[in-house]
């Protein structure tokens, strides 16, 4: 009974995957170097970014618009690329409407629909509202949201932005500066399916690095899209599956001043979809294991993607038209030629052709050297659940805590010990400070006894809070280190109102 029951169910399940209507996807994709502000110094790669997003984009069956106005080094690059217009509100009004169009005749015709909207260059906030710099406007939140978000009759929105403060785009700016949360920050009135990938959640500019000829937050969103991040080789790529490769793909730089910054928030839930392949190009399937980091390069020797395929991972890697490719270790000396559908145990390798040129940020090298795999999508997805929120908005914070693969325990615990030691050696510091001045005070005059006497009660307080933060860091280390073998540990530090929150098995 019980096997026929489950068959009817795989036969019920299969009928409901056939039903399912295709998704017809559409991008609008703009990149812009330069800025009107005069403290703002323009961007060398923001059109570069744009461009390889929607060459991404259009491998993988996506309908995408291009508004770019390349440099003279971009043309020499794509000398055949002809964009459908300049970056300015002018232009992407009229192809907005066009769009929609679109959009609503795929809808009747029994399709479901996704909207993309990709955005590189400047940002900025003001009276409390973001913006990114077209070349003739600032296409500000409110905008965005009336001319998008109001109107569109797509399924679901993705919005996706590599700038300064990109955070403000989507979310209001609180009082004072601070950040206001909220369960629907760039909703519109008719539309509430919105995702959101964002390359800062702080005030801190985007890099653009020399070796990727493009933004950091960029390449490594096309890395993860291309398949990279494809955990479970489907061709789809999730939001849980995105934020977790970019949060070990980060996890490398210690220094938090060049560690990108990105906000992970579905329209839905983690398990929605950002990306699907078509089937249409071709793959290379990264069947070798311990490779390590992996680097992905086209003929003109520009930078596709990185990969860094934790132990016993496969990965499903979704090849650009142009031929042919170069797949070498990051920190090797041969190259693998690509000419078409390949497995990466089938290819002879080659010498390296281009030695690395050096003189580049150091902190920049240390992207993509921790590997990536299932584990880290299930431990995404687990600090998620634990924030408990309303379409979670995940942010690189959650960085600062690491499970070992091992099932050890997370970096939190090292740091909780190293807070308790000091705190406590400051609080006997302080009180062995009181004490002496307890001492003093009884051979002072009195006029000099008062001033003590508050100088005692202040080295007093300052001595309760050290010890008090003593024992608090010495409970969460012990916490951390109990039942070591028996189950790995649940601690999650996760943004919340007003600061961060701690987690400990799963409660606030």
């Amino acid at each position: 009974m019980r096997s026929a029951l489950l068959i009817c169910a795989l036969v019920m399940a299969g009928r409901d995957a056939a039903a399912a209507p295709p998704v017809a996807r559409f991008a609008i994709v703009i990149g812009n170097n330069h800025s009107s502000s005069r403290d703002a110094r323009d961007l060398r790669y923001a059109d570069d970014d744009a461009v390889a997003m929607h060459q991404l984009l259009a491998d993988a069956g996506v309908k995408s618009a291009l508004f770019v106005s390349l440099d003279a080094e971009s043309r020499g690059l794509y000398p055949g690329l002809v964009p459908d217009g300049r970056p300015r509100w002018s232009a992407l009004r009229a192809r907005i409407d066009r769009m929609e169009r679109e959009i609503r005749a795929a809808a009747a015709a029994g399709q479901g629909t996704a909207l993309l909207v990709f955005f590189s260059g400047h940002g900025d906030v003001e009276h409390g509202e973001g913006f990114v710099e077209l070349e003739d406007a600032h296409l500000t939140r409110g905008l965005l949201r009336r001319s998008i978000l109001d109107r569109t009759a797509a399924d679901e929105v993705h919005l996706v932005v590599d700038s300064c403060r990109s955070y403000y785009l989507a979310f209001e700016k609180g009082p004072g500066g601070t950040r206001r949360p909220g369960p629907a920050p760039l909703v519109g009135t008719r539309h509430a399916r919105t995702g959101y990938i964002l390359s800062t959640s702080s005030d801190r500019e985007s890099h653009e690095w020399e070796a990727f000829q493009g933004g950091v937050f960029s390449h490594e969103v096309r890395s993860g899209l291309r398949g990279a991040a494809d955990a479970d080789r489907d061709g789809s790529v999730t939001y849980a599956e995105l934020g977790a490769f970019l949060t070990v793909a980060n996890r490398g730089i210690a220094n938090s001043r060049f560690r990108p910054d990105f906000v992970v928030r579905p329209p839905g839930d983690l398990s929605d979809e950002l990306l699907r392949w078509s089937g249409r190009a071709e793959t290379l399937l990264l069947d070798v294991p311990d490779q390590g980091h992996m680097v992905l390069e086209g003929p003109g020797g520009e930078r596709v993607l990185d990969v860094n395929a934790a132990a016993g991972q496969e990965l499903v890697l979704h090849l650009p038209a142009r031929r042919p490719l170069f797949l070498r270790r990051a920190s090797g000396d041969r190259e693998f030629a690509i000419t078409g559908q390949a497995r990466l145990s089938e290819l002879a390798g080659g010498p390296l052709r281009v030695a690395s040129k050096g003189a580049i940020n150091l902190a920049f090298r240390r992207l993509f050297s921790a590997p990536f795999g299932a584990a880290d999508v299930a431990g995404f997805r687990a600090a998620a659940a634990a924030r408990a929120l309303p379409g979670p908005a995940i942010e690189a914070a959650m960085d600062d805590v690491q499970i070992d693969r091992a099932g050890g325990h997370p970096t939190a615990r090292r740091v909780a010990g190293a807070t308790a030691i000091a705190s406590g050696a400051a609080g006997l510091v302080l009180a062995g400070w009181a004490i002496e001045r307890s001492i003093a005070a009884r051979g002072a005059d009195q006029v000099g006894r008062p001033d003590i006497n508050d100088t005692v009660g202040d080295l007093r307080l300052a001595a309760g809070v050290a010890i008090g933060v003593s024992a608090g860091a010495g409970l969460v280390f012990w916490l951390l280190g109990r039942d070591r073998a028996a189950a790995p540990p649940r601690l999650t530090v996760a943004p919340s109102d007003g600061g961060y929150g701690l987690a400990i098995g799963g409660a606030w």
